[in-house]
């Protein structure tokens, strides 16, 4: 690896808002490997002495005029950066789909070699993908989250190349189970809603297209647990909490001290609606923080998960409330068999390998 080589990661979003792409720089700024230069419209928050920010300040939910505005301010700062300190041996990360949309054209991609992350699969936005099929043809490499993706992006794209999975574990992870809060958000929410009682916890968007109910109605009777749901509601909290008197909704809580209340778990739930292939590849990044805590899962029938369910880090099951009481009760009789596997699952992925090999 070449000591101090430069790299450049671009992003026209707030990273907090991608985790993916936080721990890509945290990754590359590990063993002083490389300088990395960030350009973003937020800045990362990390203090490095190899990180260097150039921030163009934007608020993303805006209209289509000024969403449009934001793409050209984006652009032109993006150019005038470069113009004046970039390098031909310099690589270039581009963060997202949407990012590579803005810079489309710049004479970056002629002269360097860049890397393109792409988070979804966008089987529902095919203009999209279909625009950034060059720039995809000609990246030196392409990262994706999911083998699965990998495979279909590799296709549609006309990729040489299959892309490198990448997945969506989190650098930074607490590990330890029955985290005492630390804020005053978290400390509240232990306070009012843990019982005691092991923990069945949705975290995420709570929505229809998720499909809980089904679980709601299987906590109707299983009163010796409590399901806690953890996220942004999109009207679809009431109904579920209505179901059973163990059915809690606690919340949003801002990353990272949402693992707080994650750590209390005992199974994590995930349920994704099969409406689309990106959906049906789904590549949470709660796989990751449920099995860092060694917390086993529970989840539908999505394909991109069997890996997980074969080598016991959680079970999938027919999404009806007999079977979903069947599995918790399966995975609670060898609760320390499936909890070893999932701290192994976790374990078993090194992001600074997989980064540096992409990067290098």
């Amino acid at each position: 690896m070449q000591k101090n080589k430069t790299i450049w990661v671009l992003l026209r979003s707030h990273v907090v808002g991608l985790p993916p792409i936080m721990t890509v720089l945290k990754c590359l700024l590990e063993n002083n490997a490389y300088q990395v230069n960030f350009i973003s419209t937020q800045s990362s928050g990390l203090e490095h002495r190899n990180l260097k920010e150039y921030i163009y300040p934007q608020v993303h939910n805006v209209g289509k005029l000024k969403k449009l505005l934001n793409y050209i301010q984006y652009r032109s700062f993006v150019k005038k950066t470069f113009n004046t300190h970039l390098n031909e041996k310099d690589i270039i990360w581009l963060g997202s789909l949407d990012t590579a949309l803005a810079c489309k054209g710049l004479n970056f991609f002629a002269t360097n070699q860049y890397i393109l992350h792409l988070h979804e699969l966008y089987d529902t936005h095919q203009n999209k993908l279909k625009s950034i099929k060059p720039i995809a043809q000609n990246a030196k490499h392409v990262v994706v989250p999911e083998i699965n993706r990998a495979g279909i992006l590799q296709v549609w794209l006309g990729l040489k190349e299959r892309p490198i999975v990448l997945p969506n574990k989190p650098y930074d992870h607490p590990r330890l189970r029955n985290i005492a809060p630390t804020n005053a958000i978290t400390q509240q929410i232990i306070n009012t809603y843990y019982a005691g009682k092991p923990i069945i916890l949705y975290q995420g968007h709570i929505g229809g297209d998720r499909n809980l109910m089904p679980l709601a109605r299987a906590m109707k009777h299983l009163p010796e647990y409590d399901f806690w749901l953890l996220g942004i509601d999109h009207g679809y909290a009431d109904q579920l909490v209505a179901v059973a008197d163990n059915i809690k909704y606690l919340g949003s809580v801002s990353a990272p001290y949402h693992l707080e209340i994650t750590s209390y778990a005992s199974i994590g739930i995930m349920s994704y609606d099969p409406i689309n292939l990106n959906n049906l590849f789904c590549a949470p990044n709660k796989v990751w923080e449920y099995s860092g805590f060694g917390i086993p899962f529970l989840a539908n029938d999505c394909l991109s998960l069997y890996s997980f369910f074969t080598n016991k880090v959680g079970a999938s099951v027919s999404w009806e409330d007999s079977s979903i009481r069947e599995a918790i009760a399966i995975i609670f009789r060898d609760y320390d068999f499936y909890s070893l596997s999932s701290y192994s699952s976790f374990d078993s992925v090194n992001l600074v390998e997989i980064i540096n090999s992409v990067a290098d």
